[in-house]
């Protein structure tokens, strides 16, 4: 499958005339717990020739392409809008680059890696989790059966607030290393656990009813953490280092 995958990327680098220089596979398949029908959600990050970005007429800086069987999911992010959400702490951004799945990993990568680090920015990604997981949570909050997937991506991403709390440290993707952070609290660790083998044997769509205590288990944590980022200090990123790369990348290029 993965170089099915890889195939499928170079042509999409002929087609649109782009350099892809990151790929990695998104989503439950990164995160441990994809079902039998999960598709494939790969992302990848690419730039143009040098020409394109002296246009004076606005061009188009991302790509969602979908296979015709619905089975392989392709998105891209220009160089250009990367940095620019590297520089705001962007969510997808960090998952998409700590992906434990990697198709490419081209010449720039290893630059492109340190700068990642140094923009590491805990406060901003607290927000971005909270924001994810309270977005999913709203979908489901009044419904009496709770989609699997839905209950995961909330206990994932909280898992991964309270890696940066107590490890100080960027956290991981994948559930199977997160889901340590509730090895105190046997209780949501043995859900949890129960959420993984229904979803990794049943399919995407499936449900269970709702719990109210661990929903409110759930709404309390999200109040803990709000207040805990809010406390964080903003970090002083400057935008310098990012521009220099982007330039000596592009023209390196052409």
């Amino acid at each position: 499958m993965k170089t099915k995958i890889i195939s499928a990327l170079r042509n999409i680098e002929r087609e649109k005339e782009i350099k892809i220089f990151y790929a990695a596979e998104s989503g439950s398949r990164a995160w441990g717990f994809a079902s039998p029908d999960s598709d494939y959600d790969v992302r990848f990050l690419y730039f143009h020739r040098p020409q394109w970005y002296f246009s004076l007429g606005k061009r188009q800086d991302f790509f969602n392409l979908m296979s015709q069987d619905a089975v392989f999911d392709f998105g891209g992010w220009d160089l250009g809008k990367t940095l620019a959400l590297l520089l705001k702490g962007n969510i997808s951004l960090y998952e998409w680059l700590h992906s434990p799945i990697k198709y490419i990993e081209g010449d720039v990568c290893t630059e492109f890696s340190e700068l990642a680090v140094a923009y590491y920015n805990p406060k901003s990604l607290i927000y971005s989790y909270l924001s994810y997981s309270k977005n999913n949570y709203k979908e489901q909050i009044n419904a009496d059966m709770v989609k699997i997937k839905k209950y995961l991506y909330i206990f994932r991403t909280l898992a991964a607030c309270r890696w940066i709390e107590r490890e100080s440290t960027p956290p991981p993707i994948e559930m199977s290393k997160l889901k340590e952070m509730y090895k105190p609290e046997k209780g949501i660790l043995a859900f949890i656990d129960e959420l993984i083998e229904l979803k990794q044997n049943g399919k995407e769509r499936n449900a269970i009813a709702r719990n109210d205590g661990i929903n409110t288990w759930i709404e309390n944590t999200y109040e803990y953490y709000k207040e805990y980022a809010d406390s964080l200090p903003e970090p002083a990123l400057k935008e310098a280092p990012l521009e220099e790369f982007f330039y000596r990348s592009v023209m390196r290029s052409n």
